[in-house]
């Protein structure tokens, strides 16, 4: 297949792009370098075009068979315009540049958390469940507007299918980038202990869920995504931290006063003129702070998606592909 990948600057897309490639396809990668520390360009066929040029865009997709979007602007907080115009007004802008082109078939990496609203647990969810509303979570509420547009894109001569994976981990993840960062300088802990349920998604099952996407001749629908059984959260964060050598957090905080202290702290950023960000914000609690865990039993049965690694054995992959990691 001849595919063209947005995102590649980050960690899914630049992972997904040595997938495909090893998988035989020929991949054309929008590729950003002032975004990424990555250093394989030269190893690949990329784009620098600018992906909002819409002329440059469908030439560019005139041969392909498959456009898969994993571009997006991530995070907790930032202006409501950066997370309007990099996650809908883009998608809205590649899908009529796909729709142009002649492209069969558009593959939109969304994220579980699009069904995210008020703070509370979330058991076994189903796709059925209301896209988020809350203006306090930009980054899923974008994400659910562009799925959305996505979906509904989904015709007889343009097959759309969307992809919830839950809180994606792998060798470079938010542990990596992140999380274990702020362990190391005492500037993380747990909601409520941690001691909660979670679904999460081990980027060597994305890649198989994508895989499968792609066979399939599903169209607009969406699909949550995970590494099959759930987890206590804080079990899964400790060794994913453990095996990156990065230290276990004591502190703990009720999830409650998390997000009354993350609401007061976004107000203060919002109204002062504070610097960089806020060291807690209410998609950070809502992202990690309560149960979550999706059912993938739509995937399953639609597209055929089974999990390759278990967490236990994705850990024991991780292990392997991080260098002096600890064996948990």
């Amino acid at each position: 297949m001849k595919i063209f990948l947005t995102g590649t600057s980050g960690f899914v897309g630049s992972h997904l792009l040595r997938f495909l490639e090893d998988q035989g396809h020929q991949v054309l990668s929008h590729f950003r370098p002032h975004y990424s520390s990555l250093t394989f360009e030269q190893n690949h066929n990329i784009s620098h075009i600018d992906l909002f040029d819409e002329n440059s865009l469908v030439a560019e997709l005139r041969t392909i068979d498959i456009m898969i979007h994993c571009g997006a602007f991530v995070g907790t907080w930032g202006k409501e315009e950066d997370f309007y115009q990099n996650n809908i007004l883009l998608t809205q802008s590649i899908i009529r540049c796909v729709k142009k082109a002649g492209v069969k078939q558009l593959i939109y990496l969304s994220c579980a958390s699009v069904v995210m609203n008020q703070p509370q647990a979330l058991l076994n969810i189903t796709e059925s469940l209301t896209l988020t509303y809350i203006d306090g979570l930009p980054y899923s509420k974008s994400k659910g507007i562009a799925e959305q547009l996505v979906l509904d894109a989904g015709k007889k001569d343009l097959k759309t299918i969307a992809l919830r994976p839950s809180f994606i981990w792998g060798p470079g993840d938010i542990v990596d980038r992140q999380i274990g960062k702020a362990a190391q300088a005492g500037e993380f802990g747990w909601f409520n202990q941690g001691d909660y349920l979670f679904s999460t998604c081990y980027i060597e099952n994305l890649h198989e869920a994508i895989s499968k996407a792609m066979q399939s001749n599903q169209t607009g629908q969406a699909y949550f995504i995970s590494d099959g059984e759930a987890i206590r959260f804080r079990s899964f964060m400790e060794k994913r931290l453990q095996i990156g050598d990065y230290p276990i957090p004591s502190l703990s905080f009720p999830n409650w006063f998390a997000w009354a202290l993350a609401r007061f702290t976004e107000n203060g950023w919002k109204y002062l003129p504070l610097k960089g960000s806020p060291p807690i914000t209410r998609e950070m609690v809502r992202l990690t702070g309560y149960p979550f865990t999706v059912s993938i039993e739509k995937a399953q049965v639609e597209l055929g998606y089974q999990p390759k690694y278990s967490v236990e054995k994705a850990f024991v992959h991780l292990s392997g592909l991080i260098p002096n990691a600890l064996i948990v």
